[in-house]
């Protein structure tokens, strides 16, 4: 562990030590420390992050935000040294969203916590972009499950806020959106073709009061909204991963489309996050050399 990483994590353990016993009033700084361990409080919620261990506390940071599973938390995301590790070779901010009741709510899927998920992931953005020196040209909102299916929906309503999308085994919910205001956006999807709990065809929950839809006409109607051609630019073999591209020079809105498919389960690997943010860094250097 490196000494930053080191002094990180110690000051979080003292923090949230003098907080439980109600002793912090007089540390330094306790009111606006947060890290790993030690929540960043917004409006509706809170966060967690991780600066990279290189990071000279001076220089605009490139981010990663993150939106765990179903029955998960922003705590858990920090333990995951296969998300905390591949963020932090990426030399990226980790922000780890925490969803309300350890779920995420969208359109399509009832809101048992009744918060506001865009407006939480709006919060989170203004307290990320107030804390830390930010580099707006690379924010890539990622997310396993249901919380891959919430970066379907941010890139649907808040496009314009994340410079690309790389959602992981989730997709829109039934009914799928004929419009999104963000119009189209770059985004990089990867799900398994024996997916059993976000199925590629949807499955239906609680007696039917729900849907998970369709992964390929999800994927399909962000092709469309990108303007980009029925056939891919490009097809490569990666591993057991296959990846399909619609590549921007040959999109209408100049927004990349990728979708990468595996043959196994529902799961997540660090590697695809770290993958999905040198993509995203990708697009941005192109962009910038135009």
């Amino acid at each position: 562990m490196s000494n930053r990483r080191h002094q990180n994590v110690m000051r979080g353990v003292l923090l949230a030590f003098c907080l439980g016993l109600g002793l912090c009033a007089g540390l330094p700084g306790a009111a606006l420390a947060c890290n790993e361990l030690q929540p960043c409080p917004v409006k509706g919620g809170s966060y967690l992050v991780q600066t990279p261990a290189s990071w000279d506390g001076k220089s605009k940071l490139p981010v990663i935000v993150f939106f765990h599973g179903a029955f998960s938390t922003a705590r858990d995301t920090m333990y995951s040294l296969d998300i905390t590790g591949s963020a932090a070779n990426a030399g990226a901010l980790l922000v780890a969203a925490d969803g309300a009741s350890k779920n995420w709510a969208f359109p399509g899927k009832r809101n048992d916590t009744q918060r506001d998920d865009f407006a939480y992931a709006a919060a989170v953005l203004d307290d990320v972009e107030q804390r830390f020196p930010i580099d707006k040209s690379k924010i890539l909102a990622t997310g396993f499950s249901v919380g891959g299916s919430m970066v379907w929906y941010l890139a649907c309503v808040m496009g314009g806020r994340f410079t690309a999308f790389a959602p992981v085994a989730g997709a829109y919910w039934e009914p799928l959106p004929d419009d999104c205001p963000s119009g189209p956006v770059a985004l990089r999807h990867i799900h398994g073709l024996a997916d059993k709990t976000v199925p590629m065809k949807g499955r239906s929950l609680r007696n039917g009061q729900f849907k998970q839809g369709d992964v390929l006409e999800s994927f399909r109607r962000l092709r469309v909204r990108n303007g980009c051609p029925e056939e891919p630019d490009r097809e490569e073999v990666m591993g057991m991963m296959t990846c399909r591209t619609w590549a921007a020079k040959s999109c209408a809105s100049r927004k990349e489309a990728v979708l990468c498919l595996h043959p196994e389960d529902h799961y997540v690997n660090g590697q695809w996050v770290e993958d999905g943010f040198r993509w995203m860094a990708g697009l941005a250097k192109a962009r910038a050399e135009k």
